[in-house]
């Protein structure tokens, strides 16, 4: 495909052609369907702005995959990346005006439940998960600190949640006397 032939037309059947396999990419990156879908049209767009650089030397659709991967490796580099969290901030779901003392303290109280529970990991569960949640580290930087495998980092941090879940799964409820 010959650059001068990206009319409105042309680019409407490109996006067509080629979103599902943009969206594979991207996908295949970072993991998250969601994100996948917001970097598919990122990258769509990316694409039709830069349609002039296109010089036909390789294949569009060449040419297209290499712009979807390098955003996709900036995404990840740059960290734009959301984190998954282990306890969400009541603030960002209340309006000012509910927001209350009351409120803060068991916000604060499930903060302290949370480090407490870590407390009660073993070290090695505890560090990768202080890293990364509350030192805000990325995987990268943990492998370099730590000096382990990015392989043993993420099975550490996937048996640690799965501890934490136990142990909130675990709670029981106060007892009702009937």
């Amino acid at each position: 495909m010959k650059p001068e032939l990206l009319d409105e037309q042309k680019v409407n059947e490109l996006y067509t052609e080629y979103k599902q396999k943009v969206y594979s990419i991207a996908l295949s990156y970072v993991k998250d369907n969601y994100v996948a879908e917001d970097l598919t049209h990122e990258i769509l767009i990316k694409c039709y702005l830069a349609h002039k650089t296109f010089n036909g030397k390789c294949s569009f659709h060449t040419w297209m995959y290499r712009i979807a991967t390098n955003h996709c490796i900036d995404y990840l580099r740059k960290g734009y990346r959301k984190r998954d969290v282990l306890h969400e901030d009541i603030e960002l779901f209340m309006d000012k005006e509910e927001f209350t003392p009351e409120s803060e303290v068991l916000d604060r109280c499930d903060q302290e439940e949370v480090l407490d529970k870590l407390k009660l990991l073993p070290s090695k569960y505890q560090e990768v998960l202080r890293l990364y949640y509350f030192k805000n580290q990325s995987l990268k930087e943990i492998e370099q600190h730590l000096n382990i495998n990015l392989s043993t980092i993420k099975t550490r941090m996937l048996r640690a949640k799965k501890m934490l879940k136990e142990m909130y799964m675990n709670v029981e409820g106060p007892e009702i006397i009937g």
